[in-house]
């Protein structure tokens, strides 16, 4: 876990990736108490520099004790830990990627912000795979743009914007 860009917590590196990439992605203040909690109670495994191996510490490692996670022990480790959850219904690791895009999504969080947390190089692959549940995006935008021009809602926006790309 870290902090940066604004947010309270972050993990990072959720998947093997390449050593320079990897994604900071916004982690609940429950969701750190917990893994807080596990570490201090479990604590980590560390994993020292080597072939197929990143050197730094870990919540979880094959049996080999790197951090290169085979998707059979991924299954194995979710399987038992459903079970000891009491989940009866069918939810896999996917599943709660779906949920976290979904749920974000639908409450506003930017596209571009989501695109980003997931690993989408293009925030529109983001969009086409959720735009079903973000229906009410316009009269959202309708809404805050009727409470700006009314004056109920004050925003406080930069005197000047810098831009990506040049305006056409």
């Amino acid at each position: 876990m870290t902090k940066g860009r604004g947010r309270a917590h972050c993990i990072r590196h959720l998947k093997w990736r390449d050593l320079d990439e990897g994604r900071a992605v916004p982690l609940p203040a429950s969701i750190a108490a917990r893994i807080s909690d596990h570490v201090r109670h479990y604590g980590t495994y560390s994993v020292k520099q080597g072939p197929n191996r990143l050197a730094g510490d870990y919540l979880f490692s094959n049996v080999g004790r790197t951090n290169i996670l085979l998707y059979s022990l991924v299954d194995r480790m979710w399987r038992k830990a459903r079970k000891e959850a009491g989940l009866t219904r069918t939810v896999t690791p996917h599943w709660l990627r779906h949920f976290f895009a979904s749920a974000g999504l639908s409450k506003g969080v930017p596209v571009t912000d989501m695109a980003e947390w997931l690993g989408h190089r293009d925030p529109r692959i983001t969009h086409e795979t959720y735009a079903h549940v973000m229906p009410d995006a316009p009269e959202r935008l309708r809404t805050l743009m009727d409470s700006v021009f009314t004056r109920a809602t004050e925003l406080a926006l930069p005197l000047e914007f810098d831009t990506l790309a040049p305006a056409a």
